[in-house]
């Protein structure tokens, strides 16, 4: 599916793998195929959505790991910034 600006679910992928260049390339391959199984058919706007919940249904394999661990210090940071 391509959205109305022209974006595919692997233009999602490809800025979100820039994101982590560290990542192995059987890692991203395995990443970019959850991904886009999630957006496929999903209107544009849900995608972020469906991105944590691929994250979140995989955090401890090797292609998900670095962003869950990302998003909880995020997390972590926010609520204690907060105390």
């Amino acid at each position: 599916m391509t959205t109305s600006r022209g974006l595919v679910p692997d233009d999602f992928c490809d800025v979100v793998l820039a994101r982590c260049p560290e990542m192995s390339a059987h890692d991203a391959e395995r990443l970019r195929a959850k991904v886009r199984e999630a957006l496929e058919g999903r209107p544009a706007e849900e995608w972020t959505v469906r991105f944590a919940d691929v994250i979140i249904d995989h955090q401890d394999e090797p292609f998900a790991k670095p962003f869950f661990d990302r998003s909880v210090a995020r997390g972590l940071r926010g609520m204690l910034a907060g105390s």
